[in-house]
């Protein structure tokens, strides 16, 4: 899922929970936030960015850093947000 760098670039974001179920068949859910990087319509990477119910500033800090890279991949400037 990576894009040759020279197309039409968007980001997409949604909240989204991973599920994750333990051997002992335990599930447990975490919210987060999904972004979705596509190039010319077509997704090429993903990052999801966990958040819990009382976010830290740690999650923030990732959050923030997360945005900035996504942002700076759509504009086609230096970023190894989406492997570029």
């Amino acid at each position: 899922m990576e894009g040759s760098g020279g197309g039409d670039r968007s980001v997409k974001m949604r909240v989204q929970s991973k599920h994750v179920t333990l051997e002992s068949g335990t599930s447990l859910s975490y919210p987060g936030i999904l972004l979705v990087g596509y190039e010319d319509e077509e997704p090429v990477c993903e990052r999801w960015v966990p958040f819990g119910e009382e976010p830290t500033e740690e999650d923030d800090e990732r959050l923030i850093e997360e945005l900035r890279g996504a942002l700076l991949w759509q504009q086609h400037r230096p970023s190894s947000w989406c492997g570029s």
